[in-house]
């Protein structure tokens, strides 16, 4: 027991004695280290739970080795990450949303490894990953907890309370998927859409086979990018297809520094029309705010 340990000490611990895999038990070993009174009386119990932290590395780094040390997954830009039980489709999913070609083997726990793809809407690009699913002996935590959004993939509405089990501390940013909507008839459709409503389940009805209810998610995807499009003009010629892709938020010196390191510095006047224009070609700013879907135009010096 530490001595003069306080609410937030405790409230880890809690978290601590809770996790049941070794990443989650090692993080909140960490925060109750950083939480642990730091005096003189309390010394040797701060060197207890640090003895216990090396010993928990120890023993991730032994599972590591004895899983063949699996490389981690490198993350590029946005992240999502599919999580859910097995047979749900998730692999079926990655394939469809993505350039991924994987092979749906049509067995119970066939991943046993992530495998990742490039999702691409509307100009704007993330990367997707199936992990193995709940219950696999390869089944990785610091995958889910390191997302920046969870698509949760389940067949049937009753599944939701025992994947929640095993979201522990990852993202709060989370898509739930009610998948193979192409084995229901019409009426088998209706009924689930209702009791999606009356249990309140805030998700997409798709099919991952057929793509049906594909748009309805991929524009929820993109709401919870966070990002913004900017469509760049050069004087007197057409704006580019491709947009500039930053983060909510930003103003015209973000968008040029975007074009590359410095060139803020250069420009002398900048026009803009879209949605945070009041009228076409206006003249702003550096500090001006830009929205979705803005042209911006740039005279430098």
């Amino acid at each position: 027991m530490p001595i003069n340990a306080g609410y937030e000490y405790f409230e880890k611990e809690k978290e601590y004695l809770k996790a049941d895999n070794l990443d989650d038990k090692i993080h909140w070993l960490e925060e109750m280290i950083k939480a642990a009174p730091k005096h003189k009386s309390s010394e040797n119990f701060v060197a207890e739970l640090k003895r216990r932290l090396i010993k928990l590395n120890e023993k991730k780094e032994k599972a590591s080795k004895k899983s063949g040390g699996r490389k981690g997954i490198r993350k590029e830009g946005f992240q999502f990450v599919l999580f859910g039980l097995t047979g749900k489709g998730k692999t079926q999913l990655l394939t469809s949303l993505t350039n991924a070609k994987t092979i749906i083997k049509g067995t119970m726990f066939s991943t046993k490894a992530p495998e990742i793809g490039t999702f691409e809407f509307q100009g704007v690009k993330a990367q997707i990953v199936d992990t193995p699913s709940i219950g696999s002996e390869d089944f990785d935590s610091g995958i889910i907890n390191n997302a920046d959004c969870l698509l949760i993939v389940i067949e049937t509405l009753e599944e939701i309370e025992e994947v929640s089990k095993y979201l522990g501390r990852a993202t709060e940013n989370r898509i739930i998927i009610v998948n193979k909507k192409d084995n229901y008839d019409e009426e088998r459709k209706r009924k689930m859409i209702e009791r999606m409503k009356s249990k309140k389940v805030n998700g997409f009805f798709i099919s991952a086979l057929t793509k049906e209810g594909f748009e309805a998610l991929k524009n929820e995807m993109l709401l919870r990018m966070n990002v913004i499009r900017i469509y760049l003009k050069e004087p007197g010629k057409k704006a580019k297809d491709v947009p500039l892709v930053l983060k909510q938020g930003a103003k015209i010196k973000d968008v040029a520094e975007g074009i590359f390191k410095g060139f803020s510095r250069s420009v002398r006047q900048t026009r803009i029309t879209g949605p945070s224009a009041k009228f076409p070609n206006q003249k702003v700013g550096l500090e001006h705010k830009v929205k979705d879907k803005d042209t911006v135009e740039f005279h430098t010096r």
